[in-house]
């Protein structure tokens, strides 16, 4: 996994000026998770948008008839929740920590009052949007158009540091096999 990023030096490469890291770094509140440590239940009104400082997290939900399906993952430098964003009710899913993981997290309505003082965090907001939506795209167009194995490539394509480090069965679900499916198609590489 990817060594831990700074804050304030992450904003900076962003292109945030210096008065306004000083003034946006005070807003987060940095938290430490252990694995297994859900950082945001499904069905919860928490409104927090959470950025990856360290460690590996998932999106998941339970469906209607219990399965626990993986929806997406986000490391270290990624960003997380910005669905929260747009929606004020209960998140449609929950944030688990794959890995020990420190994140910076701050609240959707402190958030949307700091886009209206600083054009470039809405830039930024609605550049890690697009790369969600572009993401969440992708993934259903694969779905329609990619065999099984070819969905498990392009997810090692994408997360190659992921695939021999978390639960084969969040693999299995984030790419629409069981497990025992999954590990046909890796006996078949």
């Amino acid at each position: 996994m990817a060594n831990a990023i700074n804050l304030p030096d992450y904003l900076n490469q962003q292109g945030f000026d210096p008065d306004l890291i000083q003034a946006m770094t005070p807003l987060f509140r940095v938290r430490d998770y252990q694995k297994g440590e859900i950082l945001l239940p499904q069905g919860e009104n928490t409104k927090v948008v959470c950025l990856i400082l360290q460690g590996v997290v998932r999106g998941f939900y339970l469906d209607a008839a219990g399965a626990d399906i993986t929806k997406c993952f986000s490391q270290t430098g990624d960003w997380c929740c910005i669905y929260n964003l747009l929606d004020d009710g209960p998140s449609e899913y929950g944030i688990e920590a794959l890995a020990d993981c420190q994140v910076a997290q701050i609240s959707v309505p402190v958030l949307r009052q700091a886009f209206d003082e600083a054009p470039v965090l809405r830039d930024l907001y609605e550049k890690l949007f697009r790369q969600a939506f572009i993401i969440s795209d992708e993934k259903g167009l694969a779905f329609q158009r990619l065999p099984a194995k070819e969905r498990y490539l392009e997810f090692v394509a994408n997360y190659p540091d992921l695939a021999g480090q978390i639960r084969q069965e969040y693999i299995a679900s984030y790419i629409g096999v069981t497990p025992s499916s999954l590990s046909r198609i890796k006996r078949e590489l």
